[in-house]
């Protein structure tokens, strides 16, 4: 064979493998299991949690009962005679309050949360509380392929509205009742990009909404799939027209595979499930509960009816689910059944099982089946994912929960045949391998079947007893939080066994972190319920919104093992420490690494090394700060600091900034004319005359009111400290080993120009405020060698920088680097009291204990943390901790027919146009704003239904109260009628709050000339 035939062979060859290899991962992703890794619920029984469902399906618990009398009116409904519109049954399964939402969470106005469909509120609180479930932080999956899948079929919400007035009609109305706004409301809530289907096959829906969710997460459609259904009963219209069929039982119980079957109990509630590839689930650490392994959807086709189920029809989708599971009849051995109670349907589910299963289960090992339905009734669109949910928290617990209302076996079933038993008490789930199939059949012939395996996937390690954490926890209001916070100290009490550590990591990455926050380092169990009761006995304030501003230290500030407690807890510091070392080494001529880590460290104190090794601190501060998402909008650095500030911006590389930082410190420690720094409480122009007559002295910085350093000559500063003496000044020499920032610092003035001549600026990403000249400093003012030169010259003027960062608003003022010199200098040069102060090492911290007691001030003054980075490299695992505690109201449709009930919608603002504002109180400026201010929570009052102006905080983001750009153009043109000022299109999106607009609308007054 040639050389060209064995190349191309071997190509050939290498082309197959690919080839091959593709096929191969084609189907694993075709058939790769599905983990169900959160769950929630709302079902009857006040069944809200798993943890209370499990409970409620172990001890048998019963959800049906009457007609809530909140409803409709019961009594005129009752079927007394075979009248048509009468409802033969005595009730269902119900749930309480829903007519209740927590609107503000989801900034939706009281009006528009009257026009939604109660389907609409309960997924998206239950879908919210399914992602807490799962430990999965909602904000995170923002602008990602998240899809939604819902079934929902009741159209009560819709039929309220045939007894609304034509004034009482409203826009909001239009999204409101529509089933698409089940999943769309929900993907616009999360932002999420992914697919997004409500679907309606009637009672299989929410089964064939997890069947879709499952494929499009096979197929590379979305990352994570929020899936489920939804069915709420408020209308009699409904239930009467079922009634008519023949369809309910008489009693409101489904009594399933009983020969009293005569029908079922309609329920409400709403079922959520999160799901992942599996892949994904154990990458990102999540608690599997559950594996979907294979699911199908098949139609029942032509059959006695629409309605009339097709056992045929049955058996072929059960052998397709099991396919696309790639398992036998032999895998399953629990079947939670459609099993509605209806004496037509359930002999032929029966037979079907019987069909699929009597070649692999016999009467001493007989397939379980039971039906959710004999608990909570029938939950039509919601039933399949109500059998799912229950199936799973039988997987999870190896047991199986008794099926209710089988008095006498039903005789249309040849139970002595089937090899089947329905369990009436709870028991062990014996199998090797636990595996279920959960079946869902629609009213209109579609159907849907899904096959189910208890999870394998081994958990995270526990994180060890005694460990501690930053602990946080956070709620969109006061009372909220309070509400949280009896939720962990409840925890607490149930769970004596959970470890600290554990619950800190899972409420800080697994929650969505609010205005409302309490934040704390806890070592153990009693440090954290101490957290808990203190902050118990406060009301919370909403966080402000607050910048960050990094300090950099100066010289002076070293320590020996300044950096070794963060050093060995935090890679991310570790990294930056060691590419420091890495450059700064050879420039310097020993490791600057040792000389930050070395407990003892004889020469940290000299000039040549000091600085390299607070510039390596300083440095590995901030990209830790950086790791965990705290992102500054202002730079200040102090003398060497600013070095650092600089390469933090961008300014230079880290290359280039390590030449410079090791020439700077070699040269100014080289100087040889002897001169030391005095430290001076007294402002600098008092000390004028003093500096003046000394040429060889200067200011070297001006770091607060009334605290000044002067630099010079040793018998110069003497003569001075004698001078002030004579003033009654106290003065402080410095331990220093130079007049730094002093004249005498000219002497290597030329020759550090020439050691930086080649460094490459760039445009800082980040604000930096000169030292040098105490103002914001221009990008071009700094790219320049001249600047740097004369940095170790001129004086430093903290005083004018900090004053400078305080104009640009509100910041949490970070010292990045050792020590707490600056911010303890910056709180006497800042007027405003409402920024917030924090260290990041001290002295005495060998374990570098600060800077978790840094992040949870920083998380409570406000700022943003990447929990996951901070986090990252720890041994944890996710727990269960408590979910949302929503605050419901009451939103209804006002009709006639709360009149015949006990349901009440809740009050709305009166509708009354505001009138144009007083010209003499427009005229008096002390006035005028604080009425403009109250004409703007008016109207938005009138707009938005609040039950009260008040309701509208002067600083609530408009967002958050549920502005959209309806209500924004009611604001603008109410606004232009009743002001004598220009109100622009875009004002009220500009300036999105009361206090805002307002400030806004003034600045009009005054360009007006008006008062």
């Amino acid at each position: 064979m040639s050389t060209e035939s064995s190349a191309e062979l071997a190509a050939a060859r290498a082309t197959i493998r690919e080839q091959d290899e593709v096929i191969g991962r084609l189907l694993r992703e075709k058939h790769e299991p599905i983990a169900i890794v959160g769950l929630g619920l709302r079902f009857p029984g006040d069944n809200d949690t798993p943890a209370a469902l499990a409970e409620f399906l172990d001890q048998g618990g019963v959800g049906t009962g009457p007609f809530p009398a909140d409803r409709w009116d019961v009594s005129a409904f009752a079927a007394e005679t075979a009248e048509k519109g009468r409802i033969n049954s005595s009730g269902g399964g119900f749930l309480t309050g829903i007519d209740e939402f927590d609107g503000p969470f989801f900034t939706i106005s009281p009006k528009e949360a009257r026009c939604l469909d109660p389907q609409q509120r309960l997924v998206l609180e239950t879908t919210w509380a399914a992602l807490e479930h799962a430990n999965i932080d909602p904000t995170r999956l923002r602008h990602g392929t998240g899809g939604v899948y819902f079934g929902a079929s009741s159209m009560d919400y819709a039929l309220e509205l045939g007894a609304l007035a034509d004034e009482d009609l409203d826009g909001y109305l239009a999204a409101g009742i529509l089933h698409a706004g089940v999943s769309g409301r929900m993907s616009y809530f999360l932002g999420l990009r992914g697919p997004s289907i409500t679907l309606d096959t009637a009672c299989s829906a929410s089964l064939v909404a997890l069947h879709l969710a499952v494929q499009g997460l096979r197929g590379g459609e979305c990352e994570i799939a929020l899936c489920g259904g939804v069915n709420a009963i408020h209308h009699p219209l409904s239930t009467a027209l079922l009634s008519d069929m023949r369809a309910l039982a008489a009693d409101g119980r489904c009594k399933t595979f009983d020969e009293s079957a005569d029908g079922y109990a309609r329920s409400e509630g709403c079922g959520v499930l999160v799901l992942k590839r599996l892949s994904d689930a154990e990458r990102d650490g999540d608690t599997v509960l559950a594996l979907i392994r294979g699911s199908a959807v098949r139609q029942d086709g032509e059959s006695a009816g629409l309605t009339a189920p097709n056992g045929t029809a049955q058996v072929a989708l059960m052998r397709a689910a099991l396919a696309n599971a790639t398992l036998t009849p032999a895998d399953i051995s629990y079947v939670e059944a459609h099993g509605t109670g209806t004496p037509l349907g359930d002999p032929i589910e029966m037979a079907a099982l019987d069909e699929v299963f009597r070649d692999s289960h016999t009467a001493d090992d007989p397939l379980l089946v039971a039906s959710l339905k004999t608990n909570i009734g029938h939950m039509e669109a919601a039933a399949g994912v109500g059998g799912v949910i229950k199936t799973v928290l039988q997987l999870q617990r190896a047991t199986v929960y008794p099926h209710l209302n089988i008095d006498t076996p039903s005789g249309r079933i040849p139970w002595d045949t089937y090899p089947v038993r329905v369990p009436d008490k709870s028991e062990p789930w014996r199998a090797p391998v636990r595996r279920a199939m959960v079946n869902s059949f629609g009213f209109a012939g579609t159907i849907a079947s899904v096959v189910l395996e208890q999870a394998t996937v081994s958990p995270r390690q526990a994180a060890p007893a005694d460990a501690g954490g930053v602990f946080t926890v956070s709620a969109k209001s006061a009372p909220a939080l309070a509400d949280q916070l009896r939720g962990y100290q409840r925890l607490l009490a149930d769970e004596p066994d959970l470890a600290v550590a554990d619950l800190c990591y899972t409420a800080n990455v697994g929650r969505a972190h609010f205005r409302h926050r309490i934040a704390g380092v806890v070592r153990d169990r009693d440090d954290l319920a101490a957290l808990l009761a203190r902050s118990a006995e406060t009301e919370s304030t909403a966080t402000a919104a607050r910048k960050v501003a990094f300090l950099f230290t100066g010289q002076g500030a070293q320590y020996a093992g300044m950096g070794a407690g963060a050093y060995r807890r935090y890679p991310a510091f570790a990294a930056a420490l060691d590419e420091c070392d890495r450059l700064l080494t050879p420039l310097v001529g020993r490791s600057v690494k040792d000389l930050v880590l070395d407990p003892a460290a004889p020469d940290l104190d000299e000039t040549r090394y000091t600085q390299p090794a607070l510039f390596a601190v300083e440095y590995a501060t901030a990209k830790l700060w950086l790791s965990w998402g705290v992102r500054p909008t202002v730079l200040i650095g102090h003398s060497i600091g600013e070095v650092v500030a600089a390469t933090i911006a961008g300014l230079f590389s880290l290359a280039d900034a390590a030449r410079l930082v090791a020439a700077r410190g070699r040269l100014m420690g080289s100087v040889r004319s002897p001169g030391g720094m005095v430290s001076v409480p007294a402002a600098a122009e008092d000390l004028a005359d003093l500096v003046d007559a000394y040429p060889d002295v200067a200011v070297a910085a001006v770091n607060a009111p009334g605290q000044t350093v002067l630099s010079g000559g040793e018998a110069s500063l003497t003569e001075i400290m004698a001078a002030l003496a004579d003033r009654e000044v106290t003065a402080k020499r410095l331990t220093v080993s130079h007049a730094f920032h002093s004249p005498l610092m000219a002497e290597v003035v030329d020759e550090f120009r020439a050691a930086i001549a080649d460094v490459d600026f760039r445009q800082p990403e980040v604000t930096l405020v000169s030292t040098v000249t105490g103002q914001v400093a221009r990008w071009r003012e700094l790219a320049d060698v001249d600047y740097w030169v004369r940095q170790i010259v001129a004086p430093v003027d903290f005083l004018g920088a900090a004053r400078a960062a305080q104009k640009r608003g509100k910041h949490v003022f970070i010292e990045v680097g050792p020590g707490s010199t600056l911010t303890s200098l910056a709180k006497r040069c800042v007027t405003a009291t409402d920024h917030a102060w924090l260290t990041s090492l001290r002295r005495s911290d060998v374990d570098a204990e600060s800077l978790p007691a840094a992040v949870a001030k920083a998380y409570a003054a406000g700022l943003a943390v990447s929990w996951p980075d901070f986090h990252a490299g720890a041994v944890h695992r996710k727990v269960d901790l408590p979910t949302y505690p929503f605050e419901r109201k009451k939103y209804w449709l006002a009709t006639p027919a709360d009149t015949q009930s006990e349901r009440t919608p809740a009050a709305s603002a009166p509708k009354a146009e505001p009138a144009r504002l007083d010209p003499e109180v427009l005229a008096d400026p002390f006035r005028r704003r604080p009425a403009v201010e109250d004409l703007i929570q008016r109207i938005l009052a009138a707009a938005m239904d609040f039950a009260h102006p008040g309701e509208v905080g002067l600083d609530a983001e408009f967002g958050d109260l549920g502005m959209d750009s309806l209500v924004a153009t009611e604001l603008r043109n109410a606004l232009i009628a009743a002001l004598p000022v220009p109100c622009p299109a875009s004002a009220v999106f500009d300036h999105p709050s009361v206090r805002k607009l307002a400030g806004f609308l003034e600045d009009q007054f005054v360009s007006e000339r008006i008062g």
